[in-house]
């Protein structure tokens, strides 16, 4: 990674303003616990890692930070006296809220609102929530050079279990100089009955509500209304899209796809449609969606809109074209 780089806070990028800086730079103080996270995550599994500490009410705060190379961990330290994140913004605030983990492919940092001077305005990312009785306390994010390969299931795991562990390593808890951070409404223990919405299964017995399944399938699920707007997608949808949730929600399916499923337009809605469709990702690349919508109908019958699960089609794609690009021109029709 090269010196230098630092994106200025405020800048917009790609639909995304980085939160400006009002007030005098903040001095904290890294949790002990969420420093070894960070250096943990670095090591095992980026170049580099930064901590939020999820706050009372929802706002995350930056808590620790960490680089392999010792020439960019003062750079990356930076991010230590960087403002307040908002609750439910940005991509650290979709984990929270989702209780769910995020993987992303070439992202800006400053989409990740980490705005710092070590030189890499892209990379790829995953993002893991730290639990604590149920509710989300913390999000690590361990970040490496987009020049190398994406994050995978197995990363995303051994992430976990390196937020697992501040919680439970030691006598210093996570948030421990703020109060207990579970409290609040900063995690999902509250939307869905005891136990937390969040957080992993506690025993055998433990039956998932339905808005942690709909976080933790491995297929994206993409709701919008009558008009094709969305109102809904899950933590697998928005990595597809590469865009966090509250960037997408509100905005009509067809601002992401070259052509929405006929289901989406209204022309039918009775049975399910399966279709593959081409998405633009942010960074410029195109990925291939296979789609399959049903409508979504009340008690009455009327259509209210669509729910289409979709999964990643780019590979089958790609050989599908090789294949025809092999057929004899003899053998192709005019």
């Amino acid at each position: 990674m090269r010196a230098g780089g630092l994106v200025e806070p405020g800048a917009e990028v790609s639909g995304f303003t980085s939160p400006a800086i009002t007030v005098a730079p903040v001095t904290r103080t890294e949790d002990a616990a969420l420093a070894r996270a960070a250096r943990a995550g670095a090591d095992v599994v980026g170049d580099a890692c930064v901590v939020w500490r999820v706050l009372p009410g929802g706002d995350l705060e930056p808590a620790a930070t960490f680089h392999r190379d010792r020439r960019l961990r003062f750079a990356l330290g930076a991010f230590m006296q960087q403002p307040l994140l908002p609750a439910g913004s940005c991509w650290s605030g979709q984990v929270v809220t989702n209780g769910a983990p995020a993987r992303i492919r070439r992202v800006r940092l400053s989409e990740l609102a980490v705005d710092t001077g070590i030189g890499m305005r892209r990379a790829h990312a995953l993002l893991a929530p730290v639990f604590d009785g149920g509710r989300v306390v913390a999000v690590v994010a361990a970040l490496r050079d987009s020049g190398e390969p994406e994050y995978s299931l197995r990363e995303e795991v051994v992430l976990r279990r390196v937020g697992a562990k501040a919680v439970t390593g030691g006598a210093n808890r996570v948030g421990g100089s703020h109060g207990d951070a579970g409290e609040g409404g900063g995690g999902r223990g509250d939307r869905d009955g005891a136990g937390g919405d969040g957080g992993p299964p506690s025993d055998d017995a433990w039956t998932p509500p339905p808005g942690w399944l709909m976080d933790h399938v491995g297929v994206g699920i993409w709701v919008a209304d009558r008009n094709g707007v969305t109102t809904y997608v899950n933590s697998a949808m928005t990595e597809l899209l590469g865009e966090p949730a509250a960037e997408v929600v509100g905005r009509p399916m067809g601002d992401f796809l070259e052509d929405v499923p006929q289901m989406v337009r209204g022309e039918y809605c009775m049975d399910a449609e399966r279709c593959d469709r081409r998405l633009t990702q942010p960074d410029g690349r195109h990925i291939w969606l296979e789609m399959i919508s049903v409508p979504l109908v009340d008690d009455d019958g009327t259509r209210r809109g669509t729910v289409s699960t979709t999964v990643d089609v780019t590979a089958r794609k790609q050989v599908e074209l090789a294949a025809r690009q092999r057929v004899p021109r003899a053998h192709r029709r005019v």
